[in-house]
């Protein structure tokens, strides 16, 4: 009797939730204790692009769009939804566009995710509603070191908080019921790029009241319990400091390591703000939710270069403890080095998510195919996505994207099942003529073609003992034996394909001229000479090895 009065409550409870039978988007560990994004159980993993910042905020603006998104191949958009546009008057809600870009994407077979540009974006107020930016004594500004307001909203305002929580709470609310049978949105990014700019902490007087006041026990705990875990930084500037476990954010952390003390303070509050926000909206509509960064550039490290106290590697302790509610912590990876910036953020449990990549703004137009097959393979990545995806002077019909999305998509059930087994890497050209991929008894060798840098890329994932699956462009693959009893290698079949309906289809078997005549490697793509290759030409292989004896 208990257990079906317990079905029956369960099923008032889906039922007053307007949820449907199938499972929500989540956040799931696999078996190699990886964080994956999953739904309708199985692994998604995004080849997607983030819209630039205005392109949606109307539908007809969108309208032109959604066919060349398509024609790219990818399987997600990134997109923003604004809270002026969301909330042109208090507690008055329009939900047209929200609705209008659902239902364009499903047209399409898109998946969606929501950029919430709320009350900070890239550090600046900039879409926050006109009624709030209006009344300053109800949600104040920041204030800079001459005393003057600066056009940051204040994040150490309960009322900024509860109000932009209630609007949050009311979109989510709004998705679950026009969106839980179908769920086109995936995600919802809370914030984009908080942090402070220009100073590395609000001079306003309740700032500094607060600054002067002892730094939360809860944090304080956090640190002393997780020492070997915590940024070393952070842990290195405490013990200077006597490892205090109370005292002001100064008296802990000091301002001598670029301003430490200031960021972990605005990083507290910015974290505070969103964990509040996160909460009212998954109470609403318990989907997963995450927060980006803008990155610190080698050149500027000083908090208020880069927006201070933003969810950057060197806060990254800071929000995962301050704001459980969200799930992941991403990185917008325009970096030079790209490399080491996916490693800053690949620690304490945190999936590698990037949302935007690619500096368009720098002359970078050609990386996103290096970059996506890079980040997926060797960081078992949850999401790659170039930002202005919908600038179609670049990201048109022509460009490489377009065919390295193809052979991603094709290689995505893989990709998501070898996730964290140590089976899968990738390899990127980024300054290095070759790369070394080490699988213990055997190593694979990569020769890019040529020096230009992101030309040459791809993956490759071990099927079994002798057998591995090599993708990639512009490079020369071969492999050398680690066992002394058997030095040699030769080759056994080497098979160009893809997969059909989860079956290996082989479309050419390789040797002679295609395969560096069968003693070199294999070149990829397998062309006769380079003159014939194009960008669209990336090779997937199934290369079976025979170790040989001296």
């Amino acid at each position: 009797m208990k257990k079906v009065i317990s079905i029956f409550l369960l099923c008032l409870l889906s039922a007053g939730l307007g949820l449907s039978a199938r499972d929500l988007p989540k956040i799931v560990k696999n078996k190699s204790g990886v964080k994956q994004l999953v739904l309708d159980n199985k692994p998604y993993v995004m080849l997607a692009g983030e819209l630039m910042n205005s392109s949606a905020s109307t539908l007809e603006s969108m309208a032109p769009k959604w066919r060349n998104l398509k024609n790219l191949n990818l399987n997600t958009v990134l997109l923003a939804v604004t809270w002026e546009q969301l909330e042109p008057e208090e507690g008055k809600y329009d939900f047209t566009v929200v609705d209008g870009l659902i239902n364009e994407a499903r047209k399409y077979d898109l998946k969606l995710v929501f950029l919430w540009f709320g009350s900070w974006k890239n550090g600046s107020s900039g879409y926050a509603p006109y009624w709030v930016m209006k009344d300053t004594k109800r949600f104040p500004r920041m204030r800079g070191q001459d005393g003057g307001n600066l056009p940051y909203l204040s994040n150490f305002t309960q009322a900024l908080t509860d109000i932009e929580s209630k609007a949050f709470s009311a979109l989510m609310s709004h998705i679950r019921q026009i969106d839980s049978a179908e769920q086109t949105v995936l995600m919802v990014q809370v914030e984009n790029e908080v942090g402070l700019l220009g100073d590395s902490r609000d001079r306003s007087l309740k700032a500094e009241e607060l600054f002067r006041k002892d730094v939360p026990e809860e944090l304080v705990k956090y640190i002393s319990k997780n020492e070997k875990k915590i940024l070393p930084e952070i842990i290195g500037q405490w013990k200077v400091n006597g490892k205090k476990t109370q005292g002001s954010w100064q008296e802990l952390f000091g301002n001598e390591s670029h301003n430490l003390a200031d960021e972990m303070f605005m990083g507290w509050h910015y974290a505070r703000h969103i964990q509040q926000v996160a909460s009212a909206g998954k109470e609403a509509y318990p989907i997963p939710m995450f927060v980006n960064a803008w990155t610190i550039y080698p050149k500027d490290p000083i908090p208020g270069k880069y927006p201070s106290g933003g969810p950057n590697a060197r806060m990254l302790d800071i929000y995962q403890l301050a704001a459980p509610a969200i799930d992941v912590l991403a990185v917008d990876n325009y970096n030079e080095d790209y490399i080491s910036k996916l490693k800053e953020y690949d620690r304490n449990d945190n999936p590698v998510f990037v949302p935007e990549a690619v500096a368009l703004f720098r002359g970078e137009k050609w990386s996103g195919p290096a970059k996506a097959f890079y980040t997926l393979a060797e960081f078992d990545a949850m999401c790659f996505s170039p930002f202005a995806i919908d600038n179609y002077s670049v990201y048109n019909e022509k460009h490489p994207l377009k065919a390295a999305y193809e052979v991603l998509g094709n290689l995505l059930p893989l990709i998501a099942k070898e996730q964290g087994t140590g089976r899968m890497r990738g390899f990127m050209q980024e300054g290095n003529t070759s790369d070394r991929i080490d699988f213990g008894d055997y190593e694979m060798h990569v020769n890019y073609h040529t020096a230009e840098p992101y030309e040459g890329y791809g993956l490759v994932i071990r099927l079994s003992e002798d057998e591995f699956l090599v993708s990639g462009y512009s490079v020369n693959i071969s492999f050398s034996s680690k066992n002394k009893k058997r030095p040699g290698i030769s080759y056994g079949t080497i098979r160009e394909g893809r997969f059909v309906n989860g079956e290996w289809k082989t479309l050419r078997y390789l040797g002679g001229d295609e395969a560096m005549q069968g003693v070199g490697g294999v070149k990829m793509p397998p062309v006769y000479t380079n003159e014939e290759k194009t960008p669209d030409l990336i090779t997937t292989v199934i290369v079976k090895l025979i170790p040989v004896e001296p």
